[in-house]
């Protein structure tokens, strides 16, 4: 299997996003080479060629790549400014577009953006806004906007209660919206109880806002990562570390969850859905961790390792339907290279 580093240590931490062929690395500056004042980094890359799109750009918020019709084939970038929403060029950093957002920097208060969600589906360019709320330090408040003629949608608007200080990402993809958060759970004992905070995903339909319903995770609620939603091989996945869901029924893929896996991507290999994986170690005398995959279309998925030293630390991944695998470590950023047809005929349904 083929390895190129396409980013050294200095992007430990990098976070990693594709639109097309186009992948977007992103790290917080003090991560980073240290040469810029904003908050955040990002460098775009061809991912066919493994070629740069254009230099390192600084940003003063976490930026987005999305593809948005109205503004031409090629993705933009998107990220946040006090007020404003502002779409710049990929390769050169150009502003392309800025739009107010609602209820953000007015004489009456200022809400924090938290993250942002954005995509074309059924015609519109839609934004979801996650933002503090004034209602106190744990609610949340998501407001929606059809950018397209500018407007907010308050039928879509919705918050939500959370009971622990995390960052929550929103994922809009495939018709859906995906938001990490935690809830205050009871579980009880044979004689006793204790009162947890438990992390789930909530999901909603992209059209409308209206509830789709919320997957318990196993693990922690993702830091700075978005969660994956694919549509593969005629089905839509959720997909957190070692949890993985169709939608819009929220089923279990696995009959029993694969552990401690660190995060998991799913795409499509020769026609076949197939799940991507780290799994780390679950403890110091353990074997370094591995990187496996596993196709989901048959009744009991076979995990595969892939002959690749994972190094520690792995923060981020993205599959591809042609076979290519990137990784974010404490190393770097790195991009491996599978053979979907032969994965397949060695794991047959």
């Amino acid at each position: 299997m083929q390895e190129i580093r396409l980013l050294d240590e200095r992007w430990n931490g990098a976070r990693l996003q594709l639109v097309k062929d186009t992948l977007l690395a992103s790290v917080e500056a003090e991560s980073g080479p240290g040469l810029f004042t904003d908050d955040w980094l990002a460098v775009p890359f061809d991912l066919a060629g493994l070629r740069p799109l254009g230099p390192v750009n600084s940003f003063g918020s976490p930026v987005h790549l999305v593809g948005l019709p109205s503004l031409g084939p090629a993705p933009v970038l998107a990220s946040t400014t006090s007020g404003t929403l502002k779409i710049t060029d990929v390769r050169d950093g150009d502003v392309l577009k800025v739009f107010p957002l609602p209820r953000t920097g007015t004489e009456e208060r200022f809400h924090v953006v938290c993250d942002l969600a954005l995509g074309h589906h059924r015609g519109r360019d839609l934004l979801f806004l996650h933002e503090e709320s004034d209602r106190g330090p744990y609610h949340r408040w998501v407001s929606v906007v059809d950018l397209t003629v500018g407007e907010p949608i308050p039928d879509m608007a919705f918050d939500h209660y959370r009971y622990r200080e995390i960052s929550e990402r929103l994922t809009l993809q495939h018709g859906y919206l995906a938001c990490p958060t935690t809830e205050e759970v009871v579980e009880f004992q044979a004689d006793d109880f204790s009162v947890i905070d438990k992390p789930f995903i909530h999901v909603r339909r992209a059209d409308d806002g209206s509830w789709v319903g919320k997957v318990s995770l196993h693990t922690g609620v993702p830091e700075g990562r978005a969660a994956e939603i694919a549509h593969t091989a005629g089905h839509t996945y959720l997909a957190e570390a070692g949890d993985i869901v169709t939608l819009p029924d929220l089923e279990p893929v696995f009959a029993k969850r694969v552990p401690w896996v660190a995060v998991s991507r799913v795409t499509e290999w020769d026609g076949r859905p197939v799940a991507v994986l780290v799994q780390e170690r679950a403890s110091s005398e353990e074997l370094p961790g591995r990187l496996c995959h596993l196709f989901l279309d048959t009744d009991h998925p076979k995990k595969v390792d892939l002959p690749w030293s994972v190094p520690p630390e792995v923060y981020d991944l993205l599959a591809t339907p042609d076979g290519t695998i990137v990784v974010s470590s404490a190393g770097g950023v790195h991009v491996l290279n599978v053979d979907p047809a032969e994965a397949s005929r060695a794991n047959p349904r």
